[in-house]
């Protein structure tokens, strides 16, 4: 089993990266959070699962064992393999689905590829094995999510992936439109949208 890699990032795609470990270009299927803080030409250590099926052999990076751990939990739910596992990784941080699975938010779940079932299997599923496994889950807030925010980043990547750009650099110009707002009042569907479009066509 591999359990890490260590190499130069060589191309940073819309679902991972292509890591040069020692001559040879991998590819990575990527979590949101490792995504985030990397750029081609960096050194990256990573935390990995190897997973081997009919459709072949994929290789999925995390930036930290928690991350993984999660990971393996969702695809031991029926008909949640690998690539929706890292899907949703991608869509959501892994704090904020563990306190939606705990939580019983299934708003919160929704991103594409998982249905209403699905995610009420997940949640199903899931909700005693991870009171078990993350019992450091921080719940003092009532929802554990700030749903606003949650909703208006997930209508603006909903928009922008429709238009065809990739998760990956939807996530980072979403986070450069929001940084640039002092007042977060004046944050709306449009007014990010517009911010995050200009960034975009910039590149």
């Amino acid at each position: 089993m591999i359990e890490t890699l260590q190499g130069k990032v060589l191309f940073i795609e819309g679902d991972g990266i292509v890591l040069d470990v020692s001559g040879f270009g991998i590819k990575v299927f990527s979590t949101a959070s490792l995504l985030r803080t990397i750029s081609v030409g960096d050194d990256l250590f990573c935390y990995t699962f190897l997973q081997v099926s009919a459709a072949g052999i994929s290789i999925f990076g995390f930036l930290t064992e928690r991350e993984r751990d999660l990971f393996l939990e969702l695809v031991k739910v029926k008909t949640v393999g690998g690539k929706l596992a890292i899907t949703i990784l991608q869509y959501l941080d892994a704090e904020d689905i563990l306190k939606a699975i705990t939580l019983g938010n299934t708003t919160v779940l929704s991103v594409p590829g998982l249905g209403a079932k699905r995610i009420e299997r997940i949640c199903f599923e899931l909700k005693p094995k991870i009171a078990k496994k993350f019992p450091d889950i921080n719940l003092n807030d009532s929802s554990g999510i700030n749903q606003t925010a949650f909703t208006l980043d997930k209508i603006v990547l909903d928009a922008l992936t429709g238009l065809g750009f990739s998760i990956t650099e939807s996530m980072k110009a979403i986070s450069l439109s929001k940084s640039a707002y002092e007042d977060k009042s004046m944050l709306t569907e449009e007014n990010l949208l517009k911010a995050t479009l200009s960034i975009l066509q910039r590149n």
